[in-house]
């Protein structure tokens, strides 16, 4: 995983962007991203940033639009942001072990 985009970078990242501009089910929209949108990622392609958060999750077996969207049964938070951190902070956890 890239050194600069770390847990701890995407952990402050995403609790810095306001919960009402994170959306679920697409990348953007008017009313916000989700999170690899945040990360600049779009139809057309990935970015070195939406990629590391891809990598990230994978690494331990995540998916992060499912995570997003509400499709992974161990993060059930009422949100995007706070389902998106709290699948954050459990690598965190876990790398910490």
């Amino acid at each position: 995983m890239s050194e600069e985009y770390t847990v701890d970078y995407f952990i402050k990242k995403f609790e810095a962007i306001p919960e009402e501009n994170w959306i679920s089910g697409r990348y953007l929209s008017t009313d916000g991203y989700c999170a690899l949108g945040h990360c600049g990622e779009r139809r057309w392609g990935f970015t070195p940033e939406s990629l590391a958060l891809v990598d990230l999750f994978f690494d331990y077996e995540l998916a992060v639009a499912s995570v997003n969207d509400g499709n992974s049964y161990m993060f059930p938070q009422p949100t995007p942001k706070q389902r998106v951190l709290a699948a954050c902070r459990y690598i965190k956890a876990l790398q910490d072990v």
